[in-house]
């Protein structure tokens, strides 16, 4: 027989207003201007606040001291100029036009040629030959950069050594009949195979690694957004002592409409009181929560600098605190959520570099003497060991394990590969030079 029991358990329920805060605090600086925008158009009541405005002009940003990368031209438009100065029927013009668009990011075309007419017989009702895709299949493919077009990563190297180096056919043959081999670095296999010298091999493997693997690189991607690293808060030293302050990027003040106010304590008509006595009220809740968000972010950023103060006076590695959003939440009595929010997608600027918050988050290990240290530490040790390793033989992550248990980082095999991951790193097998 089944028993009944009472269980009072607490929930806690958000408010619309509470979540769209909660929004409001997640969003980075830069993404910040943009929702002031979208307020500002949905909202009559809320209005730009000009008197502010000469102020506010005085502390614009230029953005041109943050942007990461400018490519001006996409690879569509870059392939397309190339027909100009070839001779090509309508049809044939249009056909390698329209494989240019069917394209990848990487600048293959992974979907095979019958698929692609079929989609031109669908939507353009045109029937189109497998010989005529193949003709211009092979226009685009002799088009720069060299490798364009191809349907693999395979296919992009076959293509640039048949045209680059035609006459190195051990280049031609590795990458044609022993591919998988090369990409898994089996070495051995491939001497035995083909009964070549080591040196021979290691010759290849260089002339090979020249080539470019995606010809997309350097171009334009259309689907792209300018890349920005602007902080969302910057820490200046001052007397060895650690200022904060809050950057406000190019985003406008705002103010309640008083044309907007006015009407709301004139009016009379209950329907058009009532619309207005909501836009006014939530324009005033925008205003207040921006203010409430700069204060909730300056709040968590102190804590942080109360913890992490050594590190972000030196930038040395080894006085980063292990420091969890618990730790925080504790010192300001706030949710873990919410510190994961403030945390997130935000960026620090430092006197010795510029770094996603996130990172100053990481957990403790102690280590043999009784010395507590963040993760980070440890990661930092194993890329060393790793930048340094015989990169004929690289270690593995036992090895990697034994290595750090000799400089007291007692970690299992599994945690290596966990940590080894997280930095981008590959195994073994993959990091292996001739």
């Amino acid at each position: 027989m089944s028993k009944q029991r009472l269980e009072q358990k607490q929930y806690q329920n958000l408010s619309p207003q509470q979540i769209q805060f909660l929004g409001l605090l997640q969003i980075p600086i830069v993404s910040l201007e943009k929702r002031i925008e979208e307020e500002l158009e949905d909202n009559p009541a809320l209005e730009e606040d000009e008197e502010n405005q000469t102020y506010f002009s005085s502390n614009k940003t230029d953005f041109s001291d943050f942007q990461i990368e400018d490519k001006s031209e996409s690879l569509n438009s870059y392939l397309e100029k190339q027909l100009v100065g070839i001779e090509l029927s309508k049809r044939n013009l249009f056909l390698v036009k329209y494989l240019i668009n069917s394209l990848d990011s990487n600048g293959f075309l992974s979907r095979d040629l019958f698929s692609i007419s079929s989609d031109l017989l669908i939507s353009d009702n045109l029937d189109i030959s497998e010989g005529k895709m193949l003709n211009a299949l092979n226009v685009l493919q002799n088009l720069e950069p060299i490798g364009v077009g191809a349907n693999s990563l395979q296919e992009c190297l076959l293509i640039q050594l048949k045209k680059l180096y035609p006459e190195n056919k051990l280049a031609i043959k590795i990458i044609t009949e022993f591919y998988s081999q090369f990409s898994n670095k089996n070495f051995e296999n491939i001497i035995k195979n083909l009964g070549i010298s080591e040196e021979e091999l290691k010759s290849t493997y260089s002339l090979i690694e020249s080539l470019n693997p995606i010809p997309a690189n350097g171009f334009f991607k259309n689907e792209e957004i300018s890349e920005y690293i602007y902080p969302d808060f910057t820490l200046l030293v001052v007397n060895n002592q650690l200022e904060l302050q809050l950057n406000k990027s190019n985003t406008k003040p705002i103010k309640i409409s008083k044309y907007y106010s006015n009407l709301l304590n004139e009016t009379t008509e209950k329907t058009t009181k009532e619309f207005l006595q909501k836009k006014v009220e939530k324009a005033l809740w925008f205003k207040e929560a921006l203010i409430k968000r700069e204060a909730t972010l300056k709040k968590v950023m102190l804590a942080i600098i109360s913890l992490q103060e050594n590190y972000l006076l030196s930038g040395v590695e080894s006085d980063l605190k292990p420091m969890k959003l618990a730790d925080i939440a504790n010192i300001v009595n706030m949710d873990i959520s919410t510190i994961s929010r403030v945390s997130n997608s935000k960026y620090v600027e430092t006197h010795f570099r510029t770094f996603k918050l996130k990172e100053l988050f990481s957990e403790a290990y102690k280590k043999d003497d009784g010395q507590v240290i963040s993760t980070n530490e440890i990661k930092n040790h194993l890329k060393e060991i790793i930048l340094t390793e015989d990169k004929t033989t690289p270690y593995n992550d036992e090895q990697l394990a034994e290595l750090l248990g000799k400089d007291n980082y007692h970690i299992a095999r599994r945690t290596v590969a966990k940590y080894r991951e997280q930095l981008g790193i590959e195994i073994a097998k993959l990091r292996r030079e001739l």
